[in-house]
């Protein structure tokens, strides 16, 4: 599949002018585990601040089978695109997982106009709701997330080597977690669209 984004230039003497703001292509670590009682109990001491994301996915099978994920997500009066691609540890057991993530800052009637146009193209679309509360630890990002219809989960992100020392501090086993790799696929289990 092929995916072509387009920016719309516009020129004012002589000097090309972008309107959309390309937050980047950067690679992603994290790892994830189900929350219950006792890791909230280890996360008391981290400050963490409490925001809503909310993450439109259009996707195939084919995509989500291959551990690629293109959504909107509105966060902070902000609306961005992005595509993900799982490219380490989506479909096993290891302890953290790597993505690559093409970031692409949208205003209301281009997120308008790419949605209309993701919504014709892609069969399977979900909307995945959660309120994330961030913080950090050891250079890592702390994320406890409040996914409605999936549950509670914390996600660390960072440099491995730095996740792994933080899962530690946190007496987090890495080796026995029994959970999917992301919010995408456990919500397209739950939907039946894998």
């Amino acid at each position: 599949m092929t995916l072509f984004l387009y920016w719309d230039w516009t020129r004012k003497k002589r000097k090309l002018k972008r309107k959309n703001k390309v937050i980047g292509i950067e690679r992603e670590v994290e790892i994830k585990f189900k929350v219950d009682q006792n890791i909230l109990s280890r996360l008391k001491d981290i400050k963490l601040e409490p925001y809503e994301e909310v993450d439109e996915y259009f996707t195939t099978k084919e995509m989500l089978n291959n551990f690629t994920f293109l959504r909107i997500r509105r966060k902070k009066g902000k609306t961005i695109l992005q595509l993900k691609d799982v490219i380490k540890g989506g479909k096993d057991t290891e302890d953290c997982y790597e993505s690559d993530e093409l970031h692409l800052e949208l205003d209301e009637e281009q997120c308008e106009k790419i949605r209309r146009m993701l919504s014709k193209t892609f069969p399977h679309s979900f909307t995945i709701k959660k309120i994330r509360s961030k913080g950090t630890m050891n250079d890592c990002e702390i994320c406890l997330d409040d996914v409605e219809g999936l549950g509670r989960f914390l996600e660390i992100e960072g440099e491995r080597e730095k996740i792994l020392v933080t899962c530690n501090k946190l007496n987090l086993d890495t080796e026995n977690r029994d959970m999917e790799r992301g919010y995408a696929i456990m919500m397209s289990k739950k939907l039946g669209l894998l």
